[in-house]
């Protein structure tokens, strides 16, 4: 019998008190000092700005800060290991993406798993991708523009933010569908935009935030969403999968712990990033920026990854999709 069980059950019977377990007496005031977001990317992006955003809203409520570390690199998987391989006292957590999901199967020998490895805390938002197309392009729908990436000589150009994101996940269903396109991958969504609006490729698929602006000014024209519902910002814009049933492609944003973490600690955290789901400052920074406001469980949000990796892996590795 394990000693430690036997003492506090001895005690208790003693005093005829029933002792709180190990994690509850060392939890109970948690937290007593500032906690730790880990950013997987340089600051400035969707993933600074949201952690930055919840760690100021979590400081008000907890009395403790929240600080931001960004550990950009790898693809994610530098963030990603240092989390893993962190203490699991509640004083770390991270915020991921679709990368957490798509590296082992794009990755060879990573140090992490993201099952194993990681307790799933609270889906804190989605957005769209969206497919914008160069005016000069002759297609006026998604449909159209299927039919004639069917029926041109030459295959048309599709601009991302790089191998392995959601965009390039994208054009590969596409591919895989029967639809020739050539994928160019940039650094980044802003280098694609250019180039699209300068006519030098034909299409991008990037997230619906940084493409907006192009299409109110009509210097591009947005034919569908990669998401599998349609976003609220934009719900004129049909569905890829009304036209092509497989392509579905969904961005979301989400806080993990290290796998280990006190389910105390994760239960109060994904309560507070809740209640903070549905504030006035974070209803009107994601209406700004284009977010769907998430939530849910930490179940839920573990599923929702245990689903994510096994769909990604056998359409990441027969399209042949390695990092750079």
């Amino acid at each position: 019998m394990d000693r430690r069980k036997f003492v506090a059950g001895t005690a208790a019977s003693i005093s005829g008190m029933v002792l709180p377990s190990l994690s509850e007496a060392q939890f109970q005031d948690w937290p007593s000092r500032p906690v730790k977001i880990v950013v997987p990317s340089v600051p400035g992006g969707s993933l600074d700005i949201l952690s930055r955003l919840f760690g100021r809203g979590m400081g008000e409520r907890l009395g403790q800060q929240f600080l931001v570390e960004n550990r950009a690199g790898g693809g994610g998987n530098i963030a990603f290991d240092a989390v893993a391989k962190s203490r699991p006292d509640g004083y770390t957590i991270m915020i991921a993406s679709d990368p957490l999901a798509v590296n082992p199967a794009m990755f060879s020998n990573l140090a992490f798993d993201p099952l194993r490895d990681f307790a799933p805390i609270i889906m804190i938002a989605t957005l769209s991708q969206v497919l914008a197309i160069h005016p000069k392009v002759q297609a006026a729908s998604f449909a159209e523009f299927v039919a004639l990436g069917r029926s041109r000589s030459k295959a048309i150009t599709v601009g991302t933010s790089g191998n392995g994101s959601p965009g390039h996940l994208a054009v590969a269903l596409m591919v895989q569908a029967g639809i020739p396109l050539v994928h160019v991958p940039y650094r980044g969504a802003g280098a694609a935009l250019v180039d699209v609006v300068g006519g030098q490729i034909d299409a991008t698929i990037v997230t619906l935030p940084a493409t907006i602006g192009f299409i109110r000014q009509n210097q591009l024209r947005a034919l569908a969403v990669s998401s599998s519902r349609r976003s609220r910002f934009a719900p004129e814009l049909p569905l890829m999968s009304e036209a092509v049933p497989s392509i579905i492609v969904d961005s979301w944003q989400a806080f993990f712990a290290p796998a280990g973490t006190p389910r105390e600690v994760i239960g109060r955290l994904n309560t507070e990033f809740a209640t903070l789901l549905k504030t006035k400052e974070i209803i009107d920074s994601f209406q700004i920026q284009a977010f769907e406001a998430g939530g849910g469980s930490p179940e839920d949000l573990g599923k929702f990854l245990r689903a994510e990796t096994a769909r990604w892996s056998p359409i990441i590795k027969a399209a042949g999709i390695r990092a750079d």
